[in-house]
């Protein structure tokens, strides 16, 4: 199968898994459908002419901590309408959706405000894939329980009228260390939107790099009150329409690690959109949304 790349989140593209990641004794699965017709859980999913039909069958043959991949074919959607509707029980495995546009796979929530994706099992990535709030004041929609963590590549987006409150909340005391969010485009306007994610636990080594956040997230795009240690913030573009000081990136005095080379914007004044005091911070730029001005440096130079 050909693999495709998307390109979002700032100059480099998108990269698929290298031979290292995979490891060429990982088993590949196929789910969604194809050239002969949709998926079927009956299939073994072996290939793109066998695929499956959902996430949960294909989960289900995958070995625990074997680079075991599963493909999303272009145009697959699964749907979330209940609390740990969709959860990835099986350490080690990577969800890697093909196609772009509206062909690129989705995972939509819907029905109830407790609608949310589980992630229970350490080492898991998902690349390529547009989740959707498709109902009002989604609470968390992405709950991350395990390390090591990765988002690669995937969009996050709103249906009209609806909304996640926080897209990705972390878990308690370090049960989610090393979350990775890397070349991701979030669009989430909806005014009662809290966090893009946030870090409300005590996680060590995140990395938040490279994304395009455009949002109204009235609390903050990125952080959260959580003692968390050596986090990497880098090259991110964030547009916040909140007027809340600080509401680009915000982390508290606890928060160890390096907050370099963003360019934020939003409603609050200007030099008023990052904190990180005692990260190593350079180069972060921000301006009020409306200026019609070039950014400053925040936290202004002493």
């Amino acid at each position: 199968m050909a693999e495709r790349i998307v390109t979002v989140g700032g100059p480099d593209p998108t990269r698929l898994l290298s031979n290292y990641e995979r490891n060429v004794g990982g088993t590949e699965f196929y789910v969604g459908p194809n050239a002969t017709g949709a998926g079927d859980d009956d299939r073994n999913g072996r290939s793109e002419e066998s695929s499956m039909a959902t996430f949960a069958a294909a989960q289900a043959l995958c070995t625990a901590d074997k680079c075991d991949i599963i493909h999303f074919m272009p145009g697959h959607a699964e749907t979330i309408s209940a609390a740990a509707g969709m959860a990835v029980t099986k350490a080690g495995i990577s969800i890697i959706g093909h196609g772009h546009g509206t062909l690129q796979p989705t995972v939509t929530l819907d029905t109830i405000i407790s609608a949310d994706l589980d992630i229970d099992a350490a080492n898991v990535t998902f690349q390529n894939i547009n989740f959707v709030a498709n109902f009002v004041d989604i609470t968390a929609a992405i709950d991350i329980n395990a390390t090591d963590c990765t988002f690669r590549g995937c969009r996050f987006t709103e249906a009209s009228g609806k909304n996640a409150l926080i897209w990705l909340q972390d878990a308690a005391a370090m049960a989610s260390n090393r979350i990775t969010v890397e070349a991701c485009q979030a669009i989430a306007i909806d005014t009662s939107n809290t966090h893009f994610i946030n870090f409300a636990g005590t996680g060590d080594g995140h990395r938040i790099v490279r994304n395009e956040l455009i949002g109204d997230w009235g609390t903050m795009a990125v952080g959260g009150a959580g003692i968390v240690t050596y986090i990497l913030i880098d090259g991110n573009l964030i547009a916040n329409a909140a007027t809340t000081v600080d509401a680009c990136i915000n982390l508290p005095v606890t928060t160890t690690g390096v907050v370099v080379r963003n360019l934020c914007g939003g409603g609050a004044a200007v030099v008023n959109g990052i904190t990180a005091t005692a990260c190593t911070i350079a180069e972060n730029y921000y301006q009020i949304g409306t200026s019609d001005l070039s950014g400053v440096l925040d936290p202004a130079n002493a």
